[in-house]
């Protein structure tokens, strides 16, 4: 990540919604007494892939995504996918990008989520996030 002043950082990190899916860790340390695993970053501690710099980096990745399969979308539907309604057409693309691996399951899923949202349509029911 480019270096920027603190406070570009902070408003850069401000720019991932609150609905952004984190990344799960699951980390094991060798010993009798329980640790828990954890990254440093500007003097606070984190989950390790949670810092305000990489979820800034995957949300960065996954907004262009959306972006892109937007534009898709719209050229499917006024095109060969003229025939399909908006969440079908959206909801082909999910199977597609979790299989490029290009994003973890729950961020393929806000991907469709983000981009439906962009373009004003119903969000397919297999994009909705389990909680």
């Amino acid at each position: 990540m480019e270096d920027f002043a603190p406070d570009e950082e902070l408003a850069l990190f401000s720019k991932v919604p609150r609905d952004f899916p984190k990344p799960e860790y699951h980390g094991a340390v060798p010993g009798a007494q329980p640790k828990l695993l954890m990254t440093k970053w500007n003097g606070h501690f984190y989950v390790p892939g949670q810092t305000p710099p990489e979820l800034y980096e995957r949300w960065d990745i996954c907004e262009d995504l959306a972006r892109q399969l937007s534009a898709s979308s719209v050229e499917s539907k006024n095109g060969k996918r003229s025939h399909m309604t908006e969440v079908e057409i959206l909801a082909q693309y999910l199977p597609r990008l979790i299989q490029t691996r290009w994003t973890s399951e729950s961020e393929a899923r806000w991907v469709i989520r983000r981009a439906a949202e962009m373009l004003g349509w119903p969000c397919p029911p297999d994009a909705v996030e389990c909680l």
